[in-house]
């Protein structure tokens, strides 16, 4: 029995992690600073990702976001309805929403809580 747990903990905790998504960023660190002034933020999801899995997730946030969904290249660019902390701390649940716990900008790595913090704060 102990071991069936032990077996079941570490089958649920591989299913967990590999649910993890990491985005790419299709601009560098200064474009994305430009871009984040605007309140316009733009992310590639992996190629699994499907259009039902953001349109599902993304019509939750239409009171704080817009956004626009490229089937071809995966590309999703999130516009704010009115530009605030608050929306974009709700663009940042509407990417864990999608299972996204990291984004790739050029060579770096940045978990959302650090992405957040160096390029979606309004400063």
């Amino acid at each position: 029995m102990k071991s069936f747990i032990i077996f079941a903990f570490v089958l649920f905790g591989t299913i967990a992690i590999a649910q993890q998504r990491t985005v790419k960023s299709t601009l560098n660190a200064i474009e994305i600073t430009k871009e984040a002034t605007a309140g316009h933020f733009q992310w590639v999801f992996p190629d699994e990702t499907t259009a039902d899995e953001i349109e599902n997730t993304a019509k939750y946030y239409t009171t704080f976001f817009t956004y626009k969904y490229n089937v071809d290249n995966k590309t999703v660019d999130v516009y704010p309805v009115q530009d605030s902390e608050e929306t974009r701390r709700v663009m940042l649940r509407f990417l864990g929403a999608n299972q996204v716990n990291k984004i790739l900008v050029g060579e770096e790595e940045f978990e959302l809580y650090s992405y957040y913090e160096k390029f979606m704060k309004i400063k």
